[in-house]
């Protein structure tokens, strides 16, 4: 008997390909306690039969950064161009003009952070990216204040 991994999903859904996505990733830089308020909020909303975005979110900009570096968002934007699927990481990595194992390792982060998926196709590992936009949500402020003056 062959394990399937269980990531929540019904039995039907478990080809990513077969699952309901939206139109637009969102991916913020937010605090766990306003994540936690985002999604209650966006559940109440898909249950009254409101739209809402996929969302990735990241604790910090540099935890973000160090996942969306350069050469990976080139990657998901070539996935977006290619109506969201690569034939396999080596196609993709020839489309790219970079070395397989650093594309493969570029894929397996991004999935791991849950922003493209990996459909198994037999030997071959399929990048699938389900979204026709990623929105980038980073909201910069200054320092919060402390009660004690700054020293002359």
């Amino acid at each position: 008997m062959t394990d399937t991994p269980d990531d929540g999903w019904p039995e039907k859904y478990r080809d990513p390909r077969d699952r309901p996505h939206p139109d637009v990733l969102r991916v913020t830089v937010e605090g766990f306690d306003h994540t936690r308020e985002q999604t209650l909020a966006a559940a109440d909303a898909v249950s009254d039969g409101d739209e809402q975005p996929a969302v990735v979110s990241f604790a910090t900009v540099d935890e973000l950064r160090k996942v969306l570096t350069n050469r990976r968002l080139e990657l998901l934007r070539v996935l977006i161009a290619a109506e969201g699927a690569a034939e396999s990481i080596s196609a993709l990595a020839e489309t790219l003009d970079r070395d397989y194992r650093t594309v493969h390792d570029d894929v397996t982060r991004l999935a791991d952070y849950g922003l493209l998926f990996i459909v198994d196709e037999g030997q071959a590992k399929r990048p699938y990216l389900p979204y026709e936009r990623i929105h980038l949500d980073v909201e910069l402020v200054g320092a919060e204040s402390s009660d004690e003056p700054a020293p002359a």
